[in-house]
């Protein structure tokens, strides 16, 4: 099973920019304007929705890692930023905040509070080892319900060890991910209206995968993915949601917009020259400047 597969079903497609602000505008509408929307945007519609600690995973073993696996990785990971790199003073959200950053595997997913910036991700000019730009595919915008799942750097979430492996909730694993807005550690989240999702690692009861219908109807019709299939897709729980429906009032959906590769250069340039939104204002520190020169100054 492919993760294109997985999302396929729920999703609406936009090509044009008009298009775009029609779906992102359906969206907000279906949701009411009680419900805290976190925005993802990838540029690949064919990409699960993977940590990059899930990723590494799957590229080693070839198979979704479990919980114990995830949280072992982890355990050593901080181990040797305190104990060898000496960075003893951060809890541990922060420490893999700043791990994240710097493009290291943890279990934080990004996301914006900004669907224009998820857009723009969703639509952003790739480039090949040697700089030169890569032909576009499709994207993929995922939108998570984020209301009341915030969390803080509390006592439990600001702690030194791991929240989730110290003293895990039951919905840890069945439950929605949480959303953490970090302080501005550097110049990208504020640029990004950035947050993370943070959840356990898929887990169902027996009778308790109905939430994974393979489309919209009931499960009986529909058809259920098993486990592993979700985990091959997601590295967080969700609940896929119908863009044609009203989610009911005490539903946390998950809705998903394709975003057609022809319409890409339309809406990359209505994004920069309406908006202001270029890797400049996206990436404003120098790493950013550092790739542009790579990828954009031509030789």
């Amino acid at each position: 099973m492919h993760a294109e597969q997985f999302f396929e079903p729920w999703e609406h497609s936009a090509e044009t920019w008009d298009e775009c602000l029609t779906e992102i505008g359906n969206v907000l509408s279906i949701s009411t304007v009680r419900r805290d929307l976190a925005w993802r945007g990838v540029a690949n519609s064919a990409y699960a929705l993977h940590s990059s600690v899930y990723r590494k995973f799957m590229d080693r073993v070839g198979s979704p890692p479990d919980e114990s696996e995830v949280v072992s990785f982890e355990e050593q990971l901080l181990e040797s930023a305190r104990n060898r790199w000496r960075f003893d003073n951060l809890s541990a959200l922060e420490t893999l905040a700043h791990i994240q950053h710097y493009g290291g595997p943890t279990r934080l997913l990004d996301v914006s509070f900004n669907p224009l910036v998820a857009l723009w991700f969703a639509v952003e000019q790739k480039y090949d080892t040697s700089g030169a730009p890569t032909a576009n595919t499709d994207g993929r915008l995922f939108v998570f319900d984020a209301t009341d799942r915030q969390i803080d750097l509390d006592d439990r979430w600001g702690g030194h060890a791991l929240p989730w492996a110290t003293s895990p909730s039951a919905s840890w694993r069945r439950g929605l991910p949480l959303v953490w807005r970090p302080p501005s550690f550097n110049e990208r989240i504020p640029a990004q209206n950035s947050a993370f999702l943070i959840g356990g690692v898929p887990q169902v009861q027996a009778g308790d995968n109905a939430k994974y219908r393979k489309g919209p109807g009931n499960a009986a019709t529909a058809g259920l993915w098993t486990i592993d299939e979700v985990r091959r897709a997601t590295s967080v729980t969700l609940s896929m949601n119908s863009l044609d429906r009203r989610p009911q009032s005490g539903a946390k959906p998950t809705f998903t917009l394709r975003i057609k590769a022809g319409g890409k250069p339309e809406i990359r340039s209505v994004l920069e020259h309406h908006y202001g939104l270029n890797a400049s204002s996206i990436y404003p520190d120098l790493f950013g400047l550092a790739n542009h020169g790579h990828q954009h100054i031509t030789i």
